[in-house]
């Protein structure tokens, strides 16, 4: 059995049981009666940075051998993330000003979307998978590239965001196409994002046009994938490919060993 299919067992077997939650935090009934400090205490915690969240996912697969539990992705999840807070200039003003569970109860949200989406990105992968797609999914990936899922079929490529259909979080898309500066393993290089043509997948906590949603979990049609991946979000897999060029570029910088590869889900696809 290949590591995406156990993935895969490992979600359905959340789905059946306690389910995917995402603990929609609201201080008061609406979010527009919150104070200007919480609402910009708020705005500071949705805007922090850290590698290790955005890789924690990929490393607690790598650790545990296995896909986290969402317990156990929140816990990691708060440590690193009030590890970083405390390091913020802000942090000491703000904690005087509001207690504990506030800042708790908006990381705790934080993270349950990013569970949430990665358990989607993981069924989505084998969707894909399962019509005849050869999938990569991969923390450098997700994390230079910003890209959640490389699908191949027919020597065409394409390259798969997964984001919520709200407001905030497809402007989160935009934001992250500009990033630039990366230091992978103390090695600093440049990588430019490009994220034109590429594909978007928008789904809902909501069952919709879009996907399913099975005790939590939002799950996209089978149409509706298959339909966003068309000849024009489609590139050239020997001619455009943007892996191989960050691969080129991560190794000419040393920022991983010249044997480094990724390997696509099914073991059929090699970038080196």
């Amino acid at each position: 059995m290949t590591e995406l299919k156990k993935d895969v067992a490992k979600i359905m077997a959340i789905v059946k049981g306690e389910g995917v939650k995402e603990r929609v935090f609201s201080a008061k009934s609406s979010y527009y009666n919150w104070s200007k400090e919480e609402r910009d205490l708020k705005a500071k915690i949705e805007n922090i940075r850290e590698r290790k969240l955005m890789t924690l996912i990929f490393d607690l697969e790598n650790s545990l051998q296995r896909l986290p539990s969402q317990s156990e992705y929140l816990a990691e999840y708060m440590k690193i993330a009030f590890a970083k807070i405390e390091k913020e200039d802000w942090c000491t003003e703000i904690v005087k000003a509001f207690n504990q569970d506030f800042i708790e109860n908006c990381v705790t949200w934080r993270a349950d979307r990013a569970y949430k989406s990665s358990l989607i990105e993981v069924m989505t992968a084998m969707q894909l998978e399962s019509k005849g797609y050869t999938v990569f999914r991969d923390k450098y990936i997700d994390m230079v590239m910003g890209v959640d899922l490389v699908a191949v079929k027919d020597g065409k490529v394409w390259y798969i965001h997964i984001t919520k259909d709200s407001t905030f979080s497809k402007g989160k898309v935009l934001t992250k196409g500009t990033y630039r500066d990366y230091w992978i393993n103390y090695k600093r290089f440049d990588y430019q994002r490009d994220f034109r043509n590429h594909v978007e997948l928008f789904y809902s906590n909501d069952e919709g046009e879009n996907n399913v949603v099975k005790n939590g979990l939002p799950l996209f049609k089978f149409d509706y994938v298959i339909d966003a991946l068309d000849e024009q979000h489609s590139f050239k897999w020997d001619d455009n490919n943007q892996m191989a060029e960050l691969m080129a570029i991560m190794k000419q910088a040393g920022s991983v060993s010249k044997f480094y590869t990724w390997k696509s889900a099914d073991g059929k696809l090699t970038v080196k």
